[in-house]
């Protein structure tokens, strides 16, 4: 049994490398800590920062989907540990539109995340980077050894390093799960060691233990509820956490329930217009004193309004779950916020009864992008 589900139920409705890849996470986790201890990778991207930190380079995370989403996440909290900007910018648009986003005369390090690394955009926004800055960098955070990102970064390494995470982080799922979590802590203890160690890893692996353990019934009840449109709200880099969840909803559902996301305090601005009563929302809470202020404000509005069928606010001491996720900084909130969703969104999956490793078998979206064609660019 995994997830509270039978292995015949997994497998009858083949779902099995889905439920595997949510319930490993904290187990990777621990491992990635380890792999990013035991390699050179501080000594590649030490002395890049400190550029950035003069102003004097640029970091772009980039990647595509769930891969771009990553940057979202962690930028934010990497510009604040590091004193420096941090970018997130899609490789489908570096490699759409790359003179909007490339300057020639800038140097730049791209930090390009990949499950497989064999999507065309990978390797797209790479060649994008070479072709126009004079002096590129390139780190390379995967879960496949054997991917086309990995073999690439490895063939120049003065200027490129790669770092491949525990094959087991290789979903086999279609949606990424244990691979995107653990590419965003990957970064997080590469860029920023003296803030994010072991120690600060294992609390928030034993919280989501917990959390699979003790919550996971609670999620898979919200799973059955009858809702149309789910929308996940957060501020800072939760906006991008939760545009992340949003995705992890339609793709596992086929878009059957609707995911949006939003910004906290943009919500009111619009987006709120959906909200009926067969809405269900989720709001991320920060632990930093001022913004809760604001995320407190939104969910308190929308519990007068009445009008969703459910509002539930993670992270606050007095929430539905077990799992103590109040008593964790925000950096460390991302990792049990994004298994919640994982979560809601499997559950969707399995009660509407789509073959959830696959939840578009007819081929339309695939676990690897297909129907990309690549083009030269002449700057």
């Amino acid at each position: 049994m995994i997830l509270n589900i039978s292995n015949q139920t997994l497998e009858n409705q083949k779902a099995f490398w889905t439920a595997k890849e949510i319930a490993q996470q904290p187990q990777t986790w621990r491992e990635t800590t380890e792999i990013v201890a035991n390699s050179s990778i501080h000594s590649f991207i030490a002395p890049l920062v400190e550029r950035a930190k003069k102003g004097e380079l640029r970091i772009i995370f980039t990647g595509a989907g769930t891969s771009a989403f990553i940057g979202e996440v962690i930028a934010p909290v990497l510009s604040e540990q590091l004193g420096c900007v941090v970018e997130a910018i899609a490789s489908t648009d570096l490699v759409s539109s790359p003179y909007q986003y490339l300057f020639e005369d800038k140097p730049t390090l791209l930090v390009s995340f990949a499950r497989s690394g064999n999507s065309p955009e990978s390797i797209g926004a790479v060649d994008r980077v070479n072709d126009i800055v004079k002096e590129a960098y390139h780190l390379a955070i995967t879960n496949n050894v054997k991917g086309a990102l990995f073999v690439k970064c490895s063939q120049n390494p003065t200027s490129c390093y790669p770092l491949a995470l525990p094959d087991s982080t290789h979903d086999q799922g279609f949606a990424m799960t244990s691979s995107a979590s653990n590419m965003m802590l990957a970064a997080l203890l590469a860029f920023a060691p003296q803030r994010f160690n072991s120690q600060w890893v294992e609390h928030f692996s034993q919280v989501t233990e917990k959390l699979l353990a003790e919550d996971a019934l609670a999620i898979q009840t919200l799973a059955h509820l009858p809702v149309k449109r789910v929308v996940y709200l957060g501020s800072g880099g939760f906006q991008g956490l939760a545009r992340e969840t949003a995705l992890k909803l339609l793709e596992l559902t086929a878009g059957e329930r609707l995911g949006f996301f939003e910004s906290t305090m943009g919500f009111r601005h619009g987006p709120k217009s959906l909200v009926q009563n067969e809405t269900l929302i989720f709001v991320f809470l920060s632990q930093h004193t001022y913004t809760e202020k604001y995320d407190r404000d939104l969910y308190n509005e929308l519990i007068r309004d009445k009008k969703a069928r459910e509002v539930i606010l993670l992270g606050d001491t007095s929430g539905q779950f077990h799992a103590e996720i109040y008593q964790l900084d925000d950096a460390a909130r991302i990792f049990p916020f994004l298994v919640v969703g994982q979560l809601y969104s499997f559950y969707s999956s399995l009660h509407l009864g789509y073959t959830t490793d696959n939840p578009c078998p007819t081929g339309e979206v695939n676990r690897v992008v297909q129907g990309v064609t690549l083009y030269s660019y002449n700057n």
